[in-house]
């Protein structure tokens, strides 16, 4: 089988002797082609290259955001997708029951084009850009740019930075009077007006450390988007929130922040600009996004789903 391996060299777990021996394990039964990114954007042009080249399966090591990226390359090709870990946290490979370590991933992954195991996932749509995991517009999206803000911390303190970057977000930085997001949904439902949104496209929203954050706890990767609306701001109704998100077992929806279920599309609107992030990665100020679904597009080499 032919495989193109795309690297991300700036991935968090990221060594040039893992990569190879990766690609040892891989290519001790498959033709392997090792792709490396040189900037941000760079695997989805890759991973278009490869699928255009022959390959039939595209295997990704880098993070969520590498991740991201390929996705995007392979929207509407017949190339399934591997995950290999590398990155800080890994959540589309840990929520698909996928090591996150590279050179377990990499022999995982050859147990399964073995046995000929793949997994439908539904993408979501972001205006033009597709996601697999998450999306958030506002607060969500503060703590993923003030965290890009400051790599070097990313880097030596890991989800403590999280923790400091969403302290500083919703304590200092974020607007908690004004609610300047909308939320216009579809079959003539009422709008929610609220100060942030969530969009899962699976469970778990992410990691914190081994612990799983759960604000949409009933997200299935094959089904379509949920939606949370953050109605309130109040320090007491989130702290609450956030326990519960945290704990084994997450309720769907919390008092001021309410879940939409298994929703194709919607969409969000603010008077004001807010922060945008799409599978962990920022990607700029909004005051509109449009969202879809697309159903059992992605194929994915991965166990069934667990009943």
């Amino acid at each position: 089988m032919r495989v193109a391996l795309i690297a991300n060299p700036h991935a968090s777990r990221f060594s040039g002797r893992q990569r190879d021996r990766v690609v040892a394990t891989l290519a001790a039964g498959h033709k392997v082609e090792v792709l490396q990114t040189g900037h941000p954007g760079q695997a989805t042009e890759l991973a278009g290259q490869a699928v255009a080249g022959g390959a039939e399966v595209v295997a990704v090591l880098g993070g969520d955001g590498t991740v991201n990226e390929v996705v995007n390359g392979l929207r509407g090709s017949g190339a399934a997708l591997g995950l290999l870990g590398g990155g800080r946290v890994n959540v589309v490979a840990r929520g698909l029951g996928l090591p996150a370590d590279p050179d377990r991933a990499a022999a995982r992954l050859v147990e399964l084009l073995a046995a000929r195991a793949r997994r439908r996932l539904t993408l979501g749509v972001a205006g033009e850009r597709c996601f697999a995991l998450n999306a958030g517009l506002g607060l969500g999206g503060a703590i993923v740019r003030e965290v890009e803000r400051r790599q070097r911390a990313k880097q030596l303190y890991g989800d403590r930075a999280y923790l400091a970057a969403g302290l500083k977000a919703l304590l200092v930085d974020y607007d908690r009077d004004h609610p300047h997001l909308t939320a216009h949904l579809p079959d003539g439902r009422p709008p929610l007006h609220g100060f942030f949104a969530l969009v899962g496209n699976g469970d778990p929203f992410t990691y914190l450390g081994r612990r799983q954050f759960r604000p949409t706890p009933q997200a299935t990767w094959d089904g379509g988007l949920d939606l949370l609306v953050g109605q309130t701001m109040a320090t007491r109704a989130l702290v609450r929130a956030l326990t519960g998100m945290l704990s084994p077992h997450p309720r769907a929806g919390y008092p001021g922040l309410p879940v939409l279920h298994d929703v194709d599309g919607f969409s969000l609107s603010s008077d004001v600009p807010l922060p945008f992030q799409l599978d962990g990665e920022y990607v700029g100020d909004r005051t509109s996004v449009t969202f879809g679904c697309l159903r059992s597009t992605l194929e994915v080499v991965a166990p069934p789903a667990r009943a």
